[in-house]
């Protein structure tokens, strides 16, 4: 099963803003572990960069699934979408821990997908953010 609703808790209850927008429960064939590491990563960065994160599960056809990470800060810049999901790449070159990172996040969840058989997406909001969509197909 898949309970995004148990790591959006997990956050709150330490004091991080990360809510459930839409979604439950899920039954899926899938590497639980990876799967939080993926959500964990993409949730990590987007308290990063906004404060905040947003969280919604969608079923897809034929028992896959899809999981966004949503939230309304700076987003990325479009011919960098791709070249983030690289190991080591930063938008931000300060070497400070709270704005930089070794820029492995993105990477990590980038592979993570992989191996889960998903894929990951980054794309820009309408209005400002970024959502990061986890899809895999069962």
């Amino acid at each position: 099963m898949l309970h995004p609703a148990r790591l959006a808790c997990d956050y709150a209850d330490s004091g991080r803003p990360v809510s459930l927008a839409a979604g439950g429960e899920l039954a899926a064939v899938t590497r639980p572990l990876a799967l939080r590491r993926i959500v964990g990563n993409l949730a990590d960065n987007a308290l990063k960069f906004a404060g905040q994160a947003e969280l919604s599960l969608e079923p897809l056809g034929a028992g896959g699934f899809s999981i966004a990470v949503r939230d309304r800060g700076p987003g990325i810049p479009e011919a960098e979408l791709g070249a983030v999901l690289q190991p080591f790449h930063r938008l931000e070159n300060s070497r400070s821990r709270e704005t930089g990172g070794a820029g492995l996040g993105l990477a990590i969840a980038q592979q993570l997908s992989l191996a889960v058989g998903g894929r990951l997406t980054l794309a820009n909001r309408e209005g400002g953010g970024l959502e990061a969509r986890l899809a895999v197909a069962n």
